[in-house]
């Protein structure tokens, strides 16, 4: 059944902490809502983050696409519908990969409410069988900033650590010294270096702490990440260079190059779910990233893709929810608990959709992309 409604905006939601990168410093969510009904009722919701430096997208022209093609997808009818409009348009899906994210999250919680079904029955998906081991997350801030996370994670048990790496080798290599004395660690470059030969030579200070980095060179440099692979003996784990199928196609082969899933940057549960069922055929390793600053209804999205890698998975970076945000948009919120472990909320996996509403309060944080309203309500029309 087609969406009779079909409305977006962007929710302005404060970090606890502003949180710092090689390519960004953050301190709200940027992030967009599609909001979908029903002639009965139903809703569907769904987020997207565009991030210039990962997708080359903005805000500004992920809504464009929204306005754009707003009432051709409110007209798609189920999800074969939606599966074939994706294969149509792919060449703007992969220009707008977080905005297209967004309305194609908010039509597949509709459908699989329409059917009765959870996502994973949907997509015939295994359903995530045991608790996720979040790792700890640490940015580029003061060293201060650094050792206040490090209490708080430790605190909480949370011995496995992605770094993020500034360039500053001394520094770098002494905060990584100091999280391997508790647990495994890996780093992540954000296209830090501009070649193998300075990511090679950074790194010398930094591999006997780490098993892997994540993009060190510029992205798509699959010749310069082998280079450092080979010199190195780290583990490449691939994140602004993996976006779609065809780039698993140019990722070396084996155990040392592992592919980062995050839903919004490949646009959609759907484009995801296909490049994962490539990757595990390749007998790759897998890791289920997050954007910074998502909120739960991203967070529900990669519990799939979480559950469809099983064992092949060894990373997850998910499930900070209200632990970086000062509040979450829907319930029930997904966020690790002790030892950083995230286990779903009771009854969530087994309600249909993503099994999640907006709050209450969700409208003191939402702003409607062309109005001063909640919503910006787009009534279906047959002729889009």
């Amino acid at each position: 059944m087609r969406a009779t409604n079909l409305s977006f905006g962007t929710a302005d939601i404060p970090f606890r902490a502003s949180f710092d990168h090689a390519s960004a410093s953050r301190r709200r969510a940027e992030t967009i809502i599609v909001h979908v009904e029903d002639a009965e009722g139903n809703v569907g919701i769904g987020e997207g983050c565009p991030r210039e430096y990962v997708t080359g997208e903005t805000m500004e022209t992920a809504l464009a696409f929204l306005h754009r093609r707003r009432h051709m997808l409110a007209a798609l009818a189920d999800p074969q519908d939606l599966a074939n409009w994706i294969v149509r348009n792919t060449p703007e899906i992969d220009e707008n990969p977080s905005a297209f994210c967004a309305a194609e999250l908010a039509l597949i919680d509709l459908y699989s409410k329409q059917l009765g079904q959870t996502i994973e029955q949907l997509f015939v998906a295994p359903v995530l069988s045991a608790p996720l081991t979040v790792s700890a997350v640490y940015g580029t801030g003061s060293f201060l900033k650094f050792r206040a996370q490090a209490m708080a994670f430790q605190r909480n048990g949370m011995t496995e650590a992605k770094l993020k790496v500034s360039g500053k080798t001394a520094a770098d290599a002494k905060r990584a010294a100091f999280l391997a004395q508790r647990g495994k660690v890996r780093l992540d470059a954000n296209n830090l270096w501009p070649n193998a030969d300075a990511a090679v030579s950074a790194l010398k200070h930094l591999s006997k702490h780490a098993w892997a980095i994540e993009e060190p060179v510029a992205k798509g440099d699959w010749a310069g990440m082998k280079d450092v692979h080979e010199r190195t003996g780290m583990t490449i784990i691939a994140d602004e260079s993996f976006l779609t199928q065809d780039d698993l196609k140019l990722m070396p082969p084996g155990d040392g190059f592992i592919p980062n899933f995050r839903v919004s940057k490949m646009g959609g549960l759907m484009r995801s779910v296909s490049a994962l069922r490539m990757a595990l055929d390749q007998g790759r390793k897998i890791i289920v990233g997050a954007q910074v600053g998502e909120t739960s209804i991203l967070a529900r999205a990669g519990l799939l893709l979480a559950g469809g890698a099983a064992d092949r998975l060894v990373g997850y970076e998910g499930g900070y929810g209200t632990h970086l945000l000062r509040q979450d948009i829907v319930e029930p919120p997904l966020a690790f608990g002790e030892g950083g472990k995230l286990k779903p909320p009771a009854g969530l996996l087994e309600r249909p959709g993503l099994g999640l509403q907006l709050r209450a309060d969700a409208k003191s944080v939402m702003r409607a992309a062309e109005t001063n309203d909640y919503w910006m309500p787009l009534a279906h029309s047959a002729q889009a």
